[in-house]
């Protein structure tokens, strides 16, 4: 099966922020790459500067300090996770998309 990439919008703090859907190996590759050299703990810088880099496309050239709190920063990668993993798809509910196989 071929990837369907796919971009959803939503607005944080007033701004206007893009992410796009880049398919299932993409998302495996991702968190693969965010670990700590050697084990299986997830490095929270390596996955915000990944999500800003990679699935985050406008603005574009995002980095952590350009949010003013860490709650700010948070609440953008949160919903990037979600849309780098299947969610948010422009044509299925939330719930299809958790349970399709």
């Amino acid at each position: 099966m071929a990837v369907k990439p796919y971009q959803v919008k939503k607005e944080f703090g007033g701004k206007t922020y893009t992410a796009q859907f880049n398919g299932v190996s993409a998302a495996l590759k991702a968190q693969d790459s965010w670990n700590l050299d050697g084990t299986d703990i997830t490095s929270n810088e390596k996955m915000a500067d990944y999500i800003l880099e990679n699935v985050i496309v406008d603005p574009h050239g995002l980095t952590p300090d350009d949010f003013d709190t860490t709650r700010a920063l948070n609440e953008v990668i949160v919903w990037g996770l979600q849309v780098m993993n299947g969610g948010f798809r422009p044509d299925t509910s939330a719930e299809e998309v958790k349970t399709k196989s």
